[in-house]
């Protein structure tokens, strides 16, 4: 009896010993080892005491068996497998705090970006303007006129429409009577600004005082231009009215007056030619722009013109283009890409965020 009592016991001990090192190692792997939630695998110790189960202790069957023993056995690995999933979440949870610390502060920049990128996608090209609140608040301007004036998308014109102004993307039509009223009050570089008393020629600290930043912007262009006197209508290469002589008879009075009314598709139309999307313009680009298709104050060449104004729009929807990719690489890599992986089992690529089961996971790219 005192044998089998004795042998009894040291099964007894043998369990508690065996559960009491599966505990541990299950304890240790949860918390110091890296699971494959960073695209790495698994170590093999850790994989095998994952699939530490209750058969691992060997009990003889002719041996007493303790059912408290027993069940204090089975709720510690229980527990030790708990706190393994509990190690997979805490790695899930590192991860989203990852994103959102790196990728947090991007999406509300990226709402405003987007916000203006739509708005001059649609053709209102607004540039160098103050809301109210900054005129208001006193902030410095570069726009002298401290524009906030409504974008106007029709003068009333008639007419034809700019020949090719379909590949401008501009949100309305673009009449040619407004282009031809642009035109027509712009004689030179000259005409248009006051290049050396803008504000940014008398910014404070400027290297070379006899060669300032002169930047015209889009709003100041604009107000300029309307309160410009018209020179006179426009001719073409064979000495015609551009346009032809009854759109001349329909519209240069309208045209003519002081502070006329003019579309600003068709002011935003002549500004794209030197400024290729910006919102500023700076005289060589002016000047080197009106050699082309305005080489004295009478003449017109509306096809050079068309051809300079696309060149410049096509640089605003290529500077979309790239920023659109810049988008998607950056939220595949922080945001899409690892909830897939870690949702749906998929992998897309972008980045080793998140975790992808290595035999069930679907690898739609796979750069390996």
């Amino acid at each position: 009896n005192i044998f089998i009592s004795d042998t009894g016991l040291v099964m007894h001990l043998t369990m508690s010993l065996n559960a009491a090192v599966s505990f541990l190692l299950l304890t240790s792997a949860s918390a110091f080892t890296t699971s494959n939630r960073n695209g790495f695998a698994m170590p093999s110790t850790v994989a095998k005491t994952r699939m530490t189960t209750a058969r691992n202790v060997m009990i003889p069957s002719d041996a007493p068996i303790d059912a408290a023993m027993f069940s204090t056995t089975a709720n510690a690995l229980a527990d030790a497998n708990m706190l393994l999933s509990r190690g997979d979440t805490a790695e899930l949870i590192k991860s989203a705090f990852i994103v959102l610390l790196f990728g947090g502060g991007l999406i509300p920049a990226a709402l405003a970006a987007n916000k203006a990128m739509l708005g001059t996608l649609q053709g209102k090209r607004r540039g160098g303007e103050m809301s109210a609140e900054d005129i208001a608040a006193g902030k410095q301007s570069l726009d002298p006129t401290r524009s906030t004036a409504a974008y106007i998308e029709s003068s009333g014109a008639t007419g034809p429409t700019l020949p090719g102004s379909q590949f401008l993307f501009a949100s309305e039509d673009v009449p040619l009577a407004d282009v031809i009223a642009v035109v027509g009050r712009i004689g030179d570089v000259d005409t248009i600004a006051d290049w050396r008393n803008l504000p940014s020629a008398k910014l404070p600290g400027i290297v070379d005082p006899n060669n300032p930043p002169m930047w015209l912007p889009r709003a100041t262009f604009k107000a300029n231009v309307r309160s410009s006197k018209f020179i006179g209508w426009p001719r073409d290469a064979s000495g015609n009215p551009v346009g032809g002589a009854e759109l001349e008879a329909a519209e240069k009075a309208r045209v003519s007056k002081p502070n006329a009314v003019i579309g600003d598709a068709a002011l935003d139309a002549v500004f794209d030619t030197w400024a290729w999307g910006a919102s500023v313009a700076t005289p060589d680009k002016v000047d080197n722009e009106l050699r082309k298709w305005r080489t004295d104050s009478q003449s017109f060449d509306v096809s050079k013109f068309t051809k300079s104004a696309i060149g410049g729009r096509s640089i605003t929807g290529l500077a979309a283009v790239t920023f659109i990719v810049i988008q998607v690489i950056a939220y595949g890599t922080l945001f899409i890409a690892p909830f897939l992986r870690e949702f749906a089992n998929v992998d897309i690529g972008f980045g080793q965020l998140g975790s992808c089961d290595p035999e069930t996971c679907l690898r739609l790219v796979d750069f390996s």
